[in-house]
């Protein structure tokens, strides 16, 4: 397979190679080339077109361009879909499939012996500026973002089109691949254009197939419990709420279940007396863009009423101030730590929080991402174990040093087991696992790093700290972007047997909106009276695994027929259950569910068109009950009821 041109955007800037890219032209002569093998008429019905058609009467506001055959299905995250070709004369005839969504999409073009497929965006007025996908059109913003072709041989019977768990795009003719793009675009509608007066095509759009799956839980067989799911709410963000705003926002973290707060607090400009925390002015912005000051700050209120729901807080540094920080002999700031002063700062924001609100931190890590040599980590770990008892705050747990990658947490969770007074004080392994990003176009491949992270860290309960989206390559709002992190939710829970997953943030106020589809799980949205919305579709996906597995529930043996059906189930004392399926194949799975007991009263679905929809779980018409699991879906069996607050629980928050 070859690739003839590949054109590039960034918004509506191209960069050298894009515009030397878009300047080029094919060569018919170096083109791929691939032998169809015969294919084998299906007998499964399907929808028919038939081109030319019968002439349209309309003479005025026409679809420009080809005639087109319209199919009427939304289609789901994830698809395979085939067009089976009766008949085809004429050799300058072209069909084209196209493939639409929210904010780009793809064609699919096939005769005279070739096919392309091209990638296209057209969500914004910038892209006017981009090279189109072929002539500009005339009432709309488009570019051309991919396009691959090749020739074929022989007789084209069948086209299909697969929008897999990959992020990748295929077209296979007469069932064997020809054409294949990384494409993280969502498509949700389909048609057809006929392009080319000299012939005619016929045939029909095969119905999408359902396979069979079964899903066996043994909940004799346990594992990690969970102690919850959350992230980071910065206070300014929380302070651009509305009262009403405030009042979903409580709403929406109870029925989210994100109860575990984790601080990115004041540090770089923590005063020598340690006075500043919840100091609103000394809060600085986060790299993202054009940001304002959003960060680096505390709001221990906000912290009080998390508790109230029966949430927890998290707390680390992620900079140390400098005075807490040693020089080099040359006298040049390093980052590692004087370890009197970091013990000292740690333990006096364990102190101001039980004089504000009466608890301290029920853990805290021992630093985000910030890499320190083996020898200062082991010095940290035990001299805030000591720090802390001393102060008298023996309850709070430690993380151990969350590195931004696996391959660094794999590191950091050799050193720390290196000596095993040092392991001792570490109750919590924990790691960011950002490189996962770089297997989204191969998502198991990313299996051995945990392995690897996994033996590193041993007997210790893991920690998902801090996980999100933070390449600009999948900076999208797009709903198969979350479904990627979905598999990593999945991943970790039965790879690593996380005891807590949070997202980087769960609100965070942010310029330019890009930053707030994939690093954030809400943000408020200043154009619908500050309230909290979700950024995309991160919140949903996340949501299928954090609504219904509260704190304490156990995680269960799930065993899966179709390795694509990817489940996780979870058990608590008092009779709770809840079963999640993920289908990442591009078929609709039926899922018989064998649980023995279990009773499930509620399915919830996550989709590109549900947003964590809830409705009565199906009465089982066998020993067991059946789900239909959409591909790309996520479906949650469950008896768990969704966390609430009272109307005015949030009274007098936000804007403060």
């Amino acid at each position: 397979m070859k690739k003839v041109s590949r054109r590039t955007f960034s918004g509506a800037m191209l960069s050298a190679t894009a515009l030397a890219a878009a300047q080029e032209r094919s060569d018919p002569a170096n083109a791929a080339r691939v032998d169809l093998p015969p294919w084998k008429g299906s007998s499964a019905g399907g929808e028919g077109f038939e081109f030319p058609g019968a002439p349209s009467p309309r003479t005025k506001w026409n679809v420009p361009g080809p005639p087109r055959k319209y199919f009427t299905e939304w289609l789901p995250a994830l698809f395979e879909r085939t067009l089976e070709i009766d008949n085809w004369s004429g050799g300058n005839s072209q069909l084209r499939w196209i493939f639409t969504g929210p904010s780009g999409g793809f064609t699919v073009e096939a005769g005279g012996g070739k096919v392309r497929l091209a990638v296209r965006y057209y969500d914004s007025p910038g892209l006017r500026k981009v090279p189109p996908v072929e002539a500009r059109p005339g009432r709309h913003p488009e570019g051309l973002w991919e396009e691959s072709r090749i020739e074929y041989g022989g007789d084209l019977k069948a086209i299909t089109v697969v929008a897999d768990y990959r992020l990748t795009v295929r077209v296979l003719l007469n069932g064997k691949e020809a054409l294949a793009s990384r494409a993280a675009v969502d498509v949700n509608r389909h048609q057809l254009a006929f392009a080319g007066g000299d012939g005619l095509v016929r045939g029909r759009l095969l119905p999408p197939a359902v396979e069979a799956a079964t899903v066996d839980v043994d909940d004799a067989v346990r594992f990690q419990e969970m102690i919850g799911w959350g992230g980071t709410a910065t206070p300014p963000a929380f302070a651009e709420l509305s009262p009403q705003g405030a009042r979903d926002w409580w709403r929406i973290l109870a029925e989210y279940n994100l109860l575990l707060h984790r601080e990115y607090p004041t540090g770089a400009v923590l005063n020598p007396e340690m006075t500043n925390w919840d100091r609103r002015e000394d809060a600085s912005p986060h790299y993202y863009g054009d940001n304002f000051p959003n960060c680096e700050t505390s709001d221990f209120e906000y912290m009080r009423r998390v508790r109230r729901l029966g949430g927890k807080v998290i707390f680390e540094f992620w900079e140390l101030p400098p005075w807490a920080r040693t020089r080099d002999a040359a006298g040049k700031l390093t980052d590692a730590p004087e370890i009197d002063a970091y013990v000292n700062a740690m333990v006096r924001y364990c102190q101001v929080s039980r004089d504000k609100i009466g608890h301290a931190p029920e853990i805290v890590g021992i630093q985000n991402e910030v890499t320190q040599s083996p020898e200062n980590w082991r010095k940290m770990a035990l001299a805030l174990r000591r720090g802390l008892d001393t102060a008298g705050f023996g309850a709070t747990r430690i993380h151990m040093h969350n590195a931004s990658v696996s391959t660094a947490g794999t590191a950091a969770g050799k050193a720390f087991r290196q000596e095993p007074a040092v392991w001792k004080t570490i109750d919590y392994a924990a790691s960011n696992l950002y490189d996962y990003q770089n297997y989204f176009y191969d998502p198991d491949g990313f299996d051995a790093r945990l392995a690897q992270l996994r033996e590193a860290t041993g007997d210790k309960p893991f920690f998902a700290v801090e996980l999100c989206v933070n390449n600009p390559e999948f900076q999208t709002r797009a709903y198969r972007v979350a479904l990627a992190m979905g598999q990593l939710y999945h991943k970790v829970l039965t790879q690593l047997d996380a005891c807590g997953v949070m997202y980087c943030w769960t609100l965070l106020n942010v310029v330019q909106p890009s930053y707030g589809w994939t690093r954030t799980l809400l943000v408020p949205d200043a154009e619908h009276g500050l309230k909290p919305v979700a950024s995309s579709h991160q919140l949903r996906v996340f949501g299928a695994y954090t609504r219904r597995v509260r704190a304490g529930m156990q995680r269960v043996k799930a065993a899966s027929s179709n390795t694509h059906v990817l489940a996780t189930a979870f058990s608590g004392a008092g009779g709770e259950r809840t079963l999640i399926l993920l289908n990442r194949s591009a078929v609709a799975q039926k899922v018989e569910v064998k649980w023995r007991g279990a009773r499930f009263r509620y399915l919830e679905t996550a989709s590109p068109q549900q947003e964590n929809s809830v409705e009565a779980s199906p009465r089982p018409s066998g020993a067991s009950p059946e789900v239909m699991v959409a591909p790309g879906a996520i479906v949650t069996l469950t008896n768990v009821e969704l966390g609430e607050v009272t109307e005015d629980f949030g009274a007098g928050a936000g804007q403060l």
